[in-house]
């Protein structure tokens, strides 16, 4: 079974259609600041091709806004 995440795709770090880059360009983001909170690798659950970067900090809670937008987790860094 998939997790879910939701995001605003404004607080993405990087996006791409390249799982390898959004990977290496969390990689180099974490290794700048280890203690930044996690970042998550995410699939657009409606473009499968589209990979974000995200601080796993700014996670939505409220569902209701309407620039939030689902994503199916990739990995956890």
């Amino acid at each position: 079974m998939d997790e879910k995440v939701f995001f605003n795709p404004g607080d993405a770090i990087a996006n791409t259609h390249d799982f390898s880059e959004a990977m290496r360009s969390a990689q180099i983001y974490k290794s700048k600041d280890p203690l930044e909170s996690p970042l998550i690798i995410a699939k657009d659950v409606k473009n499968k091709k589209s990979f974000a970067v995200y601080f796993e900090k700014d996670a939505a809670k409220n569902l209701s806004d309407a620039s939030i937008i689902e994503y199916d987790l990739v990995d956890r860094i």
